[in-house]
């Protein structure tokens, strides 16, 4: 057979063979490939039939074996003599047959290979390994398609001789076919393919040992489009990597309804959903194929990796780095891979070891900015002389996970917040576009200002169905739930790692921790931290309709933010901390009227937040008073502000405000929190009713529409920004001051002496006086702007909240206080209040009763105070505080600047500066001196 199958494909097509008969003659005008594989498929059919006859034939006997009952037993052993004659003739022709298929096997992989071993007819299509292409492509079984049988047969007589070459040509050559994929309808028979030839083992074993598979000489950019799987990982409905399929689902968005539009994102959705659980079928036939094959993969994945750093700047060109789609899929797999651990308990967190980044390779952090190191220190910890060892698949898949997300979606995450927001800054341009087209009556300025407004909405269709493509993506329910099972996992390891026991999560970590933080946790990378914070800012953000954080665990979130917020000094970056609170504010945030955010409950109920939340907040409020950025001054407003906002959630439980009443009693920590608060009260007070005050003008300006109208265009138009500038800051500012006044109505109503300290007294008399004034005094009118509910502005509640503060504080401290203020106090601002406020039902009889009651003791202070200041008489200078002109009743001497002040205005001084005021050095309570001059 041998010789004869040599003899055949030894026959030149191009020669002609008179003496063949025709079908022999007819064989030759095909390929060789397809020439055997037709034999073959003879040779099955020919091995199928031989066993369907001898079933028959068997039946017969069987038959007629029971004709009757007398002779049965004579009948049964010669039914056993042939039976057994004809079964080893049975299994000599299939033996034979056997021997046939593999050497119509062997012959037709050898022609794979060497398409010039015999003499094959010209043709233009590209003979050897290319040939399998279509046929892969086809369904098996089919008339287009290879046999599966036959397909199992080549890929066994090959593993160990060539099906690399076999199978690396065809899978390189649909690999570039998925290349060229535009939208996601014709994907279908590329995936399936490989999938199919991954059932059989020895196709996984051999992928990663393909030049295809992970090509050394790909950049970040190239690597899905030269790798053999990256075309099959940048399937998705992103943007940047598919524009078509935005265009495609998502055009004249504005004129579809919601469900239509959701209808869409939803089928996207279960689309790549499909390529992803294909993907990972594929990705794991390799990891369990062998440990070698496994190795390679988790090379190509790393090496992703390292390629793409530079997505994880804040301005990168997306021209030189992986597409979002790419990326996004890399993460999905290895979620797909970390799913076995994710479990409540994290049952196998032990199984992680936490000195992979210090031995292994794969994955490079070592110029990554450090939870808690130096540079200097990070580099000593990571350049130590430490060999590298192998390690279990749970923590590789745990490490590659957390890189992959960093890289990828949480990336994504990022380019989306800033899609939104130039896509609501595209959409002012055009609503502003359209009012100046309307607005305008010279024709040619309008035909521009037309065209203009045509050019905006152009561009704004295309950002909407980007948008929707990109929501499909980043809001898919399924990918977020996975993802918030994976960050539970990451929170509760490292809040392992800094649990003295190491016990967390199977027994609950107790607070506060060690001051020396274990190096394991200060020298990982600070992005594992941020991604965390952006993630569940993200949900909180625009993840409400997904349900994630309802329907998943939230214990480890609230561990974790409260046991960093309790030991403030294991993060170094206090905007990652800022985003801790930021996140609670998120989700304590009500859903609805009367429906309360997703994490009140816990935080009413869970053992960590009722001990330590209350101090964290206080102790935080106060941290942030200084970031060490530029923009410390006004980043602390929003900070404090998502404070605030938190303090008042969980106020009505008792607990939460028992632990207040404790904390008041740390005299030091809790007058610098009142000091801070009662500063941003003053400040920005101050700027809320002064912006409102310059709205109000600019109003008034406006109403006079003739005069208006007259202005130049270009003063007109700088006027007009002007009030949108201020409009924004009025918001802003009265948002921020709305809370913090909140605030510090509820804590005086709870606790009363941290607030009568002297550092703190006068200028919270001073600062309540002021804005008295403001209010019911006589620039109050100038407070009347239009539709106050557009700037939060209520100046009803504000007065009532501000009376409130005078009656929560009522003592003989505070009175003096007031009557010591002479810049502001006046007695007819009280009454002037008390009628407003009993007008429109703000407050009962009973409270203007005690007002008035504060209101005559101040006087009776104001009184006695003058008659005291008239009998001391002119004070000489050098007993003046040179700070407030004072007179001094306790002075000290400041150690580097000489200066002499009283002891209770440093005091003041470094609640919320510890520098020394005369000359700007490092100053401390503890560092001055009582007694004279230097």
């Amino acid at each position: 057979m041998d010789r004869i199958l040599v003899a055949r494909l030894s026959l030149d097509p191009n020669e002609t063979y008179p003496n063949l008969p025709q079908n022999v003659q007819q064989d030759l005008k095909i390929s060789h490939f397809d020439y055997l594989l037709n034999c073959w498929k003879r040779a099955q059919d020919i091995k199928r039939n031989t066993l369907t006859r001898s079933k028959v034939s068997r039946l017969i006997k069987f038959t007629i074996c029971i004709r009757t009952i007398i002779t049965i037993i004579t009948i049964l052993l010669k039914c056993v003599f042939y039976k057994n004659l004809e079964k080893t003739v049975l299994d000599k022709r299939l033996s034979v047959l056997d021997s046939v298929k593999l050497l119509l096997v062997s012959y037709s992989g050898l022609v794979l290979q060497i398409p010039d071993m015999f003499p094959q007819i010209e043709t233009q299509q590209p003979l050897g390994p290319s040939q399998l292409v279509s046929r892969l492509l086809a369904q098996p079984d089919t008339a287009q398609g290879l046999p599966t049988e036959y397909l199992s047969e080549l890929i066994n007589r090959f593993t160990d001789d060539g099906l690399d070459t076999i199978l690396g040509t065809p899978l390189a050559m649909i690999s570039d076919q998925v290349r060229r994929i535009s939208i996601l309808d014709n994907f279908k028979p590329f995936i399936q393919s490989l999938s199919f030839l991954c059932e059989n083992k020895s196709v996984p074993t051999v992928l990663p040992t393909l030049p295809e598979f992970d090509p050394e000489t790909a950049t970040a950019r190239t690597i899905e489009e030269l790798s053999l799987l990256g075309p099959y990982f940048k399937l998705s409905a992103y943007p940047g990597s598919a524009p078509k399929v935005a265009e495609s689902l998502f055009q004249n968005a504005e004129s579809r309804n919601s469900g239509d539009i959701e209808s869409c994102k939803n089928g996207v959705r279960g689309t790549i959903q499909n390529i992803q659980r294909s993907l990972f079928g594929i990705s794991s036939s390799i990891v369990r194929a062998s440990t070698t094959s496994r190795e390679g993969l988790l090379v190509y994945f790393s090496h992703i990796i390292r390629l793409n750093q530079k997505r994880a700047q804040i301005q990168v060109d997306p021209q030189t780095v992986a597409t979002d789609g790419f990326m996004h899929n890399l993460a999905a797999i290895m979620l797909a891979f970390s799913d076995p651990f994710l479990d409540v308990g994290a049952s196998k967190v032990d199984k992680i070891d936490t000195s992979y980044f210090r031995t292994s390779k794969r994955i490079d952090i070592k110029e990554d900015t450090k939870i808690n190191a130096t540079e200097e220190q990070s580099d000593a910890y990571y350049n130590a002389a430490i060999p590298n060892k192998s390690h279990n698949f749970i923590t590789e898949a745990f490490y590659i996970t957390l890189a992959a997300m960093h890289y990828g979606p949480i990336r994504s995450l990022v380019n989306y917040n800033e899609l939104i927001r130039e896509y609501n800054e595209a959409k002012k341009h055009h609503e502003r576009a359209q009012q100046d087209a309307v607005r305008l009556t010279n024709n040619t300025q309008r035909v521009m200002q037309d065209f203009v407004a045509k050019r905006l909405k152009a561009n704004l269709e295309t950002m909407t169905m980007h948008k929707l493509a990109y929501e499909s993506m980043v809001l898919d329910p399924e990918f977020l739930t996975q993802t918030m099972r994976f960050y539970n996992l990451v929170m509760a390891w490292m809040v392992r790692m800094v649990d003295p026991v190491h016990q967390h999560p199977w027994n609950p970590i107790k607070l506060p921790l060690p001051k020396d933080i274990p190096d394991t946790f200060s020298m990982l990378p600070e992005w594992i931290v941020e991604d965390i914070v952006e993630f569940f800012i993200f949900v909180g953000k625009f993840g409400y309709d997904t349900q994630v954080i309802k329907m998943n665990p939230q214990t480890e979130l609230v561990t974790f933010i409260i046991t960093f917020l309790r030991n403030t000094k294991y993060i170094k970056n206090p905007y990652l901390k800022a985003k801790f609170v930021e996140i609670l504010f998120f989700y304590t945030y009500p859903i609805a009227k009367g429906v309360p955010g997703e994490l009140e409950a816990m935080l009413n109920s869970h053992p960590l937040a009722l001990e330590h939340l209350v101090p964290s907040l206080m102790t935080f409020y106060v941290e942030v008073e200084q970031t060490g950025a530029s923009s410390q001054f006004y980043d602390k407003f929003n900070i404090r502000y998502n404070i605030s906002h938190v303090m008042k959630t969980i106020w009505s439980h008792p607990a939460h405000r028992a632990k207040l009443r404790e904390e008041s009693r740390n005299t030091d920590v809790f007058t610098r929190f009142v000091n801070m608060l009662m500063s941003d009260v003053t400040y920005l007070l101050d700027e809320s009713l002064s912006k409102l005050a310059e709205i109000h003008q600019i109003q008034t300006e406006m109403e006079d529409s003739a005069t208006w109208d007259a202005q130049p265009d270009q003063q007109r138009q700088e006027r007009e920004g002007q009030f949108r500038s201020l409009e924004r800051q009025a918001q802003s500012y009265v948002s921020l001051g709305n809370e913090t006044v909140n605030m510090l109505t509820y804590l005086t109503a709870e606790v009363v002496e941290p607030f009568l300290v002297n550092e703190i007294v006068d200028r919270l008399a001073a600062m309540l006086d002021y804005n008295l004034s403001q209010l019911v005094g006589p620039k109050c009118t100038g407070l009347n702007v239009k539709n106050r509910k557009k700037y939060h502005f209520e100046p009803r509640a504000l007065l009532s909240q501000i009376i409130d503060i005078y009656l929560n504080l009522n003592s003989q401290t505070f009175i003096e206080a007031i009557a010591r203020d002479g810049r502001s106090y006046r007695k007819e601002y009280f009454s002037k209040a008390a009628s407003i406020l009993l007008k429109h039902g703000l407050k009962q009889t009973d409270d203007i009763a005690a007002l008035e009651l504060i209101v005559r003791k101040v006087e009776e202070a104001v009184r006695s105070g003058a008659e005291e200041e008239e009998e001391l008489g002119d004070v000489p200078d050098e007993y003046l505080d040179p700070l407030f002109f004072t007179l001094m009743e306790d002075p000290v001497v400041l150690p580097t600047s000489g200066v002499i002040v009283d002891r209770s205005t440093i005091r003041a001084h470094l609640l919320g500066d510890t520098r020394d005021p005369f000359n700007r050095t490092p100053l401390s309570m503890d560092m001055v001196q009582p007694g004279k001059k230097k």
